[in-house]
């Protein structure tokens, strides 16, 4: 990827966390064949409902990752080696969300890049903000 300059925005393609995606990731990270598959808001609709969602909520690590893949795909190895990343979930996923993760180049240095990190639902409200840093490409 070529350098980007303070200011420079980049996002990813729309994402639909639909149920079956949504469940595939809750079978395979938090609920593997060893474990027992719980009820909860998480997987189940009535669960949800009863705790006044429209729909079951997606775990937060897969928002999470939606962002992080981001930063991934742009960065590579130049994150993963050097990177961090701090961001809050400050409004929930529900199965059936659109989501799409922007960043953009807050500041410049030497060494690093800082980047303001959010993802939007389908409706262009916040559900995830942070920061995230890279080491600087080599000139």
């Amino acid at each position: 990827m070529n350098e980007m300059t303070l200011g420079s925005e980049f996002a990813t393609a729309p994402y639909r966390l639909d149920d079956a995606c949504a469940q595939a990731y809750e079978r395979a990270v938090k609920a593997p064949r060893r474990r027992r598959r719980r009820i909860n808001i998480h997987t189940d609709r009535n669960a949800a409902a009863k705790a006044g969602f429209v729909a079951p909520i997606a775990a937060g690590e897969h928002t999470i990752a939606v962002a992080l893949e981001l930063i991934v795909d742009n960065f590579g190895e130049r994150f993963l080696r050097d990177g961090s990343f701090d961001v809050a979930l400050v409004k929930p996923v529900l199965f059936g969300d659109t989501l799409t993760a922007h960043a953009r180049v807050a500041r410049v240095e030497p060494e690093k890049l800082e980047l303001d990190v959010w993802v939007e639902n389908q409706e262009g409200a916040q559900v995830l903000i942070g920061k995230a840093r890279v080491r600087a490409a080599r000139q």
